[in-house]
């Protein structure tokens, strides 16, 4: 008995001492502990992050562990929660605030000062920066900056972009320092820099589809395109509120007139980037809506009360920040009203308000005060006129500091060698400004304290380590402009297309054997003119024997018009407003609508109908009054070619005008946007009057 006995006694022991192993080893069974270390961390976050953007493949276990949301595959939104898991486990705020208190303790006040900056590098001695230049890279290993500000002269390819950031953090790095903060203005619409991004229709188009989950997807998918390159800060979306046609310096850039609508996009439009693990930066604090100066050339001022502001234009800024907006850009606009400081300007000799962005009042009182926000503000670029004409460069960056700035926007240029030099010879004097007292020390230390902070939470705070470049590379070329994320966009597009008149039911065209012409304002539009009729016949919408010819009105008077559309049953034209004078044909002799008049005269007496494609500012909807149907698509990029034919790649285009056209033949579809702004009638003068013609809210529908 007991010889029978001894196996099963030696088995048990076996597993007595093999189970413990097994389960040491084993995939995790703890929601988030995707690595199965038996712990839910940040590397567990990153994890589920690479795997939702698909640059990681998961196990099944690991996936069980990383669906902790219970979603259909790991998301950007499951890898927060599990940050948030980790955070909550094992690294507290005051884990937070002592890591970035041991590296504060550890730098020296210029390197202190340069983490304050943020440099560009669009161009370097006459070139375009597309890969990082020896000496930048030099300037790079000797200061650990905030980050750098890339433009459109640095994105020309996904993987091109993706290898210059990896460039520009692995000489950051030289130091041991903590990573960059790269950012870029990938706004939507008419500000975009990737070259071969998804563009998406804009704020406004947005705005006129009045749907947060668009936005927020919109938002996603820049946000997506951006982290594979390497990009980790937007500085978007841009949540000012238009203070009318008149004062609409920001156009089609903005969601919309109305605070609430701005405030609830902006806030989606915030959450779409974070689910990208990208950072947004709110603009332009505390509104730049309401004005029609140009911060870019010239000082604006809005003359409003701090109580008149609270009701507009800070409404959408304490949502976003409530939201979780980590970032917030400050605008070089005069709040005189509000802040009674002021500095004798060198370009006029007065004595001039001080702008927002070196406000103490608006952005300690304001902005950190009484809407609570704890995050990084970063100034709008220093060499801006607004700034750089009327204060001294020193005195700016003491001024903005003071007032409680963190990031000082390109406050040199550094397109040169020479700037270069001068870059260090400001951040050495700044920094003797910070030891002798004028630039406040207990400033300094805070700002670099929120840089850190942010950095901790974006992965940066240890040195960048190198990757799997080629991989990655690789990644973002398919991920940059993909055929779904345009698909994505034309399905977004299709929704913000507004149409304010529809005479006689000029619109949907459904008639067999029409003459239809489509006039193109200029030549880059003729390409997504016929991208909206390819895709028509492609699905079989567009009515039999319909004929269409294409034409650039661009460098045609208004006089050969007529002899150009010939006969004609229906005119397409593209109209193009920027500003208000454009209206008026007896100012712009032979300008844009003085040939509209002609062509729509002509398309009428021709008995055909003359459709209107308002394809910028949106307030030429009431310009020509005669014409049978106006849709609204608020953007006028074009193409450099028809996407369906591009052999290496699609530049970033525009799917406004091609949206407009195609729902202009969707019997079954049609324009469902509804008007984010007012737009008024005009006088006889061709001004805005006081009276609407099309309030906030209208849209037509078949």
């Amino acid at each position: 008995m007991k010889k029978t006995n001894r196996i099963p006694a030696l088995l048990f022991a076996l597993l007595f001492i093999l189970l413990p192993l097994t389960a040491a080893n084993a995939q995790p069974n703890i929601p988030g502990d995707v690595d199965g270390d038996g712990s839910v961390t940040a590397i567990d976050a990153r994890y589920v992050l690479r795997s939702s953007v698909g640059l990681e493949r998961l196990t099944d276990r690991q996936l069980a562990a990383a669906r902790v949301l219970g979603s259909a595959k790991p998301s950007a939104a499951d890898a927060r929660a599990v940050l948030r898991m980790s955070v909550d486990l094992e690294d507290p705020e005051s884990r937070i605030d002592e890591k970035c208190r041991e590296v504060i303790a550890g730098m020296t006040t210029e390197q202190k000062i340069a983490q304050m900056i943020m440099p560009q590098f669009r161009t370097f001695n006459g070139e375009n920066v597309w890969t990082l230049p020896d000496e930048i890279a030099q300037l790079m290993s000797r200061y650990g900056f905030a980050g750098v500000i890339l433009y459109a002269q640095n994105t020309v390819t996904a993987q091109q972009t993706l290898r210059l950031t990896d460039s520009m953090q692995r000489a950051n790095a030289r130091q041991g320092r903590p990573g960059l903060l790269i950012a870029t203005d990938q706004e939507g619409g008419t500000i975009t820099r990737l070259a071969t991004g998804t563009q998406m229709p804009g704020n406004m188009a947005l705005g006129a589809a009045g749907d947060a989950s668009l936005t927020r997807q919109a938002a996603g998918v820049i946000g997506s395109e951006l982290k594979s390159v390497g990009i980790n800060v937007d500085l978007a979306p841009v949540v000012d509120v238009i203070g009318g046609a008149a004062n609409s310096i920001l156009g089609v850039r903005a969601f919309s007139d109305d605070p609430a609508l701005t405030a609830r996009l902006g806030s989606a439009y915030v959450c779409g980037l974070q689910d990208a693990d990208v950072t947004a930066a709110l603009k332009h604090f505390p509104g730049h809506g309401d004005t029609g100066t140009d911060s870019h050339t010239g000082l604006p001022r809005i003359d409003k009360s701090y109580e008149a502001l609270k009701k507009k234009e800070l409404v959408p800024f304490a949502a976003a920040i409530d939201a979780g907006a980590e970032m917030v850009m400050t605008a070089h606009i005069q709040f005189p009203q509000i802040e009674k400081s002021t500095y004798r300007s060198v370009k006029t000799g007065q004595n001039i308000p001080l702008p927002a962005t070196l406000s103490e009042t608006m952005i300690t009182d304001v902005l950190r005060g009484d809407l609570g926000f704890q995050g990084v503000v970063i100034t709008d670029a220093m060499n801006m006129d607004a700034v750089a004409a009327h204060f001294r460069p020193l005195d700016a960056a003491a001024l903005a500091i003071n007032a409680g700035v963190d990031i000082l926007l390109v406050p040199v240029d550094t397109s040169y060698s020479s700037g270069l030099r001068e870059l260090e010879r400001y951040i050495a004097e700044l920094a003797a400004a910070a030891d002798g007292g004028s630039v406040q020390m207990d400033k300094v230390n805070a700002a670099v304290s929120r840089i850190l902070k942010l950095k901790y939470r974006k992965g940066l705070i240890e040195p960048y380590r190198e990757t799997e470049l080629e991989t990655l590379a690789a990644a973002a070329t398919a991920a940059v402009g993909s055929r779904a994320h345009h698909e994505t966009e034309w399905e977004i597009t299709k929704k913000t297309v507004a149409m304010v008149k529809n005479s006689g039911d000029a619109l949907p065209v459904t008639k067999r054997n029409q003459s239809i012409v489509l006039l193109a304002a200029y030549e880059d539009e003729q390409p997504a003119l016929r991208y909206a009729i390819g895709r028509l016949q492609e699905e079989g919408k567009l009515p039999p024997g319909s004929s269409v010819r294409y034409l650039c009105y661009a460098d045609v008077t208004a006089s050969q018009l007529g002899s150009r559309i010939g006969a004609a049953d229906y005119v397409f034209a593209v109209s193009e407003l920027y500003r208000a004078a454009a209206l008026n044909p007896y100012v712009t002799v032979g300008g844009m609508y003085a040939k509209l008049d002609a062509a729509l005269s002509h398309t009428h007496a021709v008995g055909g109908k003359f459709i209107q494609l308002s394809c910028h500012l949106p307030y030429d909807a009431a310009r020509l009054t005669g014409a049978d149907a106006v849709l609204i698509c608020w953007s006028d990029r074009g193409m450099s070619e028809d996407p369906r034919n591009a052999e290496n790649g699609v530049s970033t285009y525009g799917p406004n005008i091609p949206a407009a056209v195609y729902l202009a033949f969707d019997a079954s579809g049609g324009p469902t946007g509804r008007l984010p702004v007012n737009i008024p009638k005009l006088t006889a003068d061709f001004d805005y009057s006081d009276t609407l013609l099309y309030r906030r809210g209208f849209g037509l529908s078949y």
